[in-house]
């Protein structure tokens, strides 16, 4: 019996150890936890208290850039010099202005690109056909053959769509001339007298259309010549050059066409002064022409 009783109680006292022992490991477990919480927990505080502090030094950057250059209602104001300010209106004026001013420049460009590529100055040589008749005259188809003469020429253009022209030309000309009877006969004297004068021709004109350096278009130009004979054929009523005035005046009107290095000219000479030294002979003359230019 009393060794059953010591066993007994020596179980109990072993058990009593047992859980004393537990509870205080339990304890000191619950201990280091807690522990290890408050180091993680100041550690946490301190990361959040060096982002709040972050956080408030942009706030204080972004306010300082803000009263630099604020902004109100996505609207930007700039202040400079004097402070005035600019909202998006006078931005889009601006930005305008700007385009203006870079559309002005690039027509301004353009124009000075096409005046170096366009062709101001050109020379040529013409050749053509002339039909001649006096003030008042009406001319019969039948002897219009007799009328014909021809010319050959050079010419110098300068300028753009407004330009001036000068040459010179050889032209013959045959005139029928007509004497009345001696009254004891009807019968009248006709006959053709050709000539050979030297014209100086001076023009004004415009181009009415053109391609773009001028080489090919359509022309018109008003002007004047110098006349001079140089010589008179013999015919049948034995005149001379000194019977003929040794200078005329002309009036000249041109139409003309170019394609590329071809010129197709329709000139009519308007005499404003008798060849003759006596009797009503103001030439009229229509010639057209053919030539190249270079």
């Amino acid at each position: 019996m009393k060794t059953l009783t010591k066993t007994a109680l020596l179980v109990a006292g072993v058990c009593s150890t047992s859980f004393v022992l537990g509870q205080q490991n339990s304890y000191n477990d619950r201990y280091d936890y807690n522990r290890n919480d408050s180091r993680d927990q100041r550690r946490y505080n301190q990361r959040d208290e060096r982002q709040f502090n972050n956080a408030i030094d942009e706030r204080r950057e972004y306010n300082r850039r803000n009263e630099e250059y604020p902004r109100y209602d996505n609207r930007y104001e700039g202040r400079i010099g004097d402070n005035r300010r600019f909202d998006e209106r006078d931005l889009s004026k601006a930005y305008d202005e700007g385009f203006e001013d870079g559309q002005r420049s690039q027509d301004v460009s353009e124009r000075q690109e096409h005046r170096e590529k366009y062709k101001h100055f050109t020379f040529g040589v013409y050749g053509g056909a002339n039909s001649t008749r006096f003030e008042g005259e009406t001319v019969d188809g039948k002897n219009l053959t007799g009328r014909l003469g021809y010319q050959l020429g050079f010419l110098v253009r300068a300028g753009g769509r407004i330009y001036g022209q000068i040459g010179a030309e050889y032209l013959t000309s045959s005139s029928q001339f007509y004497k009345a009877g001696d009254g004891q006969s009807v019968s009248d004297i006709t006959s053709n007298i050709d000539q050979r004068y030297l014209h100086i021709p001076a023009y004004i004109g415009v181009k009415l259309a053109q391609s773009e350096r001028g080489v090919s278009g359509v022309r018109l130009a008003l002007g004047g010549e110098y006349a001079t004979p140089l010589g008179t054929d013999k015919n049948d009523f034995n005149l001379n050059n000194a019977d003929f005035q040794a200078a005329t005046i002309n009036g000249l009107v041109n139409l003309g066409f170019d394609a590329g290095p071809i010129m197709l000219d329709f000139v009519y000479h308007y005499g404003f002064a008798d060849v003759l030294t006596s009797g009503n002979s103001k030439r009229r003359i229509l010639g057209v022409n053919l030539g190249f230019k270079f």
